[in-house]
């Protein structure tokens, strides 16, 4: 039972978290510019131009043992964007934790359309009730490149330095590559290609359109598990709220919700 409650976790943890948008995306976010959980990748923290904090909540197929709550923090310093957060994970009996730091800057090389780079530390610390707790530093990095006025490549890689738990056990490994097409019509398309260096390639798609001035439409997919997600955004002044469910065709629905305030 804990095994298996500890597996799905792992698993079903890369596509619920990173913000509600980003469960919404079905996790397609490696070329998505200035958002504030920057999960996939720190060079989207690149873009964020205000103070942010933000707060989410998801709960994998409705069951409370499989409850993710994380918060994060953004806050542009000088040339750069510095952020920080805690995300947790599981139950009393199996208990993951993440803190992390990031930086992220832009610069404008000579074709003059941004670069954004970032960088994320990342402990990560697991514990097991009789068998202990370890954990670990990892390294994040990732950049996102402007092709052209209406399309953005991103690449990030996870855990970079090859952490292991306790001296044995190696964290995932991840690799992604993305593309965000924006054209001047009011929608996003992203496309992404996610690989974990011990799975195969989960292939991801996530559509964004402004419905209106406040309210902000998303769906997507993804190969690995096979699911489809949607959600909205709702933005009044200061406060922003993304909704997303996640629906898996055997083990059901899983809901998130992230509440955002940008200063």
């Amino acid at each position: 039972m804990l095994l298996t409650a500890g597996l799905i976790g792992v698993a079903q943890s890369q596509s619920l978290e990173g913000g509600a948008r980003a469960v919404a995306l079905a996790g397609a976010t490696t070329a998505l510019t200035a958002d504030v959980w920057a999960h996939v990748n720190p060079a989207a923290w690149a873009g964020w131009r205000q103070a942010a904090l933000s707060l989410m909540v998801s709960q994998a197929y409705g069951l409370e043992a499989l409850r993710l709550r994380a918060a994060t923090y953004v806050q542009p310093v000088a040339r750069m964007v510095v952020a920080s957060g805690i995300r947790t994970f599981g139950f009393d009996a199996y208990r993951e934790t993440h803190l992390w730091l990031g930086l992220a800057r832009t610069l404008h090389p000579a074709t003059r359309r941004p670069l954004h780079l970032g960088l994320s530390l990342r402990y990560q610390h697991v514990s097991i009730e009789r068998y202990g707790a370890a954990g670990a530093l990892g390294l994040w990095a990732g950049l996102q490149a402007g092709v052209f006025p209406w399309l953005t490549i991103g690449m990030a890689a996870t855990n970079l330095n090859a952490p292991r738990l306790a001296g044995r056990e190696s964290l995932p490994r991840t690799l992604q590559l993305g593309l965000a097409y924006h054209p001047a019509a009011p929608f996003r398309l992203l496309v992404d290609v996610y690989k974990d260096l011990r799975f195969p390639p989960d292939f991801r798609a996530g559509l964004e359109i402004k419905a209106l001035s406040a309210l902000t439409l998303r769906a997507g997919t993804g190969t690995l598990p096979e699911r489809f997600t949607a959600g909205f955004g709702l933005a009044i002044g200061p406060l922003q709220t993304d909704v997303a469910v996640e629906y898996h065709a055997v083990l059901g629905w899983s809901p998130a919700l992230s509440l955002t305030i940008v200063r």
